[in-house]
């Protein structure tokens, strides 16, 4: 777990609190009438030191409760530690990928693309604060909302289609093994020795498993892990590996209701979806994994979020987006002092 990554120094922030020892510090919000509603599952890291945060989804117009449209968006934001900035647009309006940090850049892969899952993936620098877009091969199969982590050069994505992996600058995807289960929005953690790779929900069962996998990479074998701390799920909840190799993970949805709301009705839909957010229960403990077991750092009511983006700072951590509720997304971004 030698690996770290390039980060600046913890941003300028505003609107300082502590909850159990976790300090917490919000940045100004994207100044844009569409991301001022908040977005969800967007691509978000450093590049060259620079917050990026770029695409998401949210619902605009209408709430989804009132029939609302998803919209996903295509535009690059970058955060100098004073403003923002409008650094470009993606190709295409792109959600629930994965982000991948360089030291010098960013890589985004897969996600989906106003309906449809893509195989596309961008290398992203700044350039005189503007994004610079480099077309990499495509990944194998398109993929979303898959769990996606980093060691050394060695990318790895983990999603229902398997694990795949590939090296910085060789770009060439492959594909190791199967999952043990099907899981839709795991949570990836690589190491020297392995991946591990927690749920994510079972599209087949219908269930959101709190059990742990290892996969060893000289084997391609799957062994157990430790299990989601207080038997819970990481169904929405993001992940990103620190600088000294540990892994951080917030958010989430609660296991039990989760679980009952995959087996709803459709008279289900508007009862489910007139909740006030604190009875989702959404999960506001910050988890560290060292590679041998889970703690417990504090609860951080900020972090009880679904699909936020999430990136490692040299202090903590930077939290941005995400829902506070099915359809309802949070319009802030604040960093962890860890």
């Amino acid at each position: 777990m030698s690996f770290k990554y390039y980060m600046a120094g913890l941003l300028l922030a505003f609107s300082c609190t502590s909850m159990n020892t976790l300090k917490t510090c919000e940045l100004p919000p994207i100044p844009d009438a569409a991301y001022a509603k908040g977005v969800s599952a967007p691509f978000c890291g450093y590049a060259g030191g620079t917050l990026v945060v770029a695409g998401g989804a949210n619902f605009p117009d209408k709430p989804l409760l009132e029939g609302g449209a998803k919209k996903v968006y295509a535009d690059i934001w970058a955060y100098d530690g004073a403003q923002w900035q409008h650094a470009g647009c993606m190709k295409d309006s792109v959600a629930y990928g994965a982000t991948f940090q360089l030291a010098d850049a960013l890589v985004f892969a897969g996600g989906n693309v106003n309906g449809v899952t893509t195989d596309k993936v961008y290398k992203v620098q700044l350039v005189d604060g503007q994004a610079r877009l480099t077309e990499l091969p495509s990944l194998p199969v398109p993929m979303e909302q898959y769990g996606w982590s980093q060691c050394g050069e060695n990318l790895y994505l983990a999603g229902t289609e398997g694990v795949f992996c590939c090296r910085v600058g060789e770009w060439a995807w492959k594909r190791l093994c199967a999952l043990p289960e099907p899981l839709v929005q795991p949570v990836a953690y690589a190491t020297e020795k392995g991946l591990f790779l927690w749920g994510g929900f079972n599209p087949e069962t219908l269930l959101a498993p709190s059990t742990g996998h290892f996969l060893n990479l000289e084997t391609l074998t799957w062994e157990s892990a430790p299990a989601i701390p207080d038997d819970g799920t990481f169904v929405g909840a993001s992940g990103t590996t620190l600088p000294d190799g540990r892994l951080v993970v917030v958010g989430g949805v609660n296991r039990a209701i989760f679980e009952r709301a995959l087996r709803n009705t459709p008279e289900d839909r508007i009862p489910y979806l007139s909740r006030k957010p604190e009875e989702y229960k959404f999960r506001k403990s910050v988890w560290l994994f060292d590679g041998l077991r889970w703690t417990g750092l504090g609860e951080v009511p900020e972090t009880a979020l679904a699909g936020a983006g999430v990136a490692a700072t040299a202090s903590g951590l930077l939290v941005t987006g995400g829902e506070l509720k099915p359809g309802v997304r949070s319009p802030k971004t604040f960093t962890i002092a860890l």
